[in-house]
């Protein structure tokens, strides 16, 4: 039991320090996020294709920029975005996808 207090105590601490959720994910993961969010996003709002695919296209040209380390995290969101359907934590529909586009400036 006071293995299991000192734990909570602990995990308390630790999740009290966290930044707020914008500021959780870091730059290559909201990249990564981004550039699978667009693949994902022409699938299911098909009268703005064109405009999720430049906008993929954008997005992987920075990911092309990236190192090796950050690269790598982003494609673990990037593949998550794009195949489940999972951006940045929250699912994605239609609305969100047209959010996340006109974030993104197009």
């Amino acid at each position: 039991m006071k293995r299991l207090s000192l734990l909570a105590a602990v995990s308390i601490t630790l999740f009290s320090t966290l930044p707020a959720h914008a500021e959780i994910f870091s730059n290559a993961a909201k990249l990564g996020a981004n550039a699978g969010a667009m693949q994902y996003c022409k699938k299911i709002d098909t009268s703005n294709q064109g405009k999720y695919n430049l906008l993929g296209i954008k997005t992987l040209k920075e990911y092309e920029q990236l190192d090796t380390g950050d690269r790598t995290k982003a494609l673990v969101y990037r593949k998550k975005a794009e195949q489940k359907g999972i951006y940045l934590s929250e699912p994605l529909n239609k609305e969100r996808c047209r959010k996340i586009r006109r974030t993104l400036h197009l």
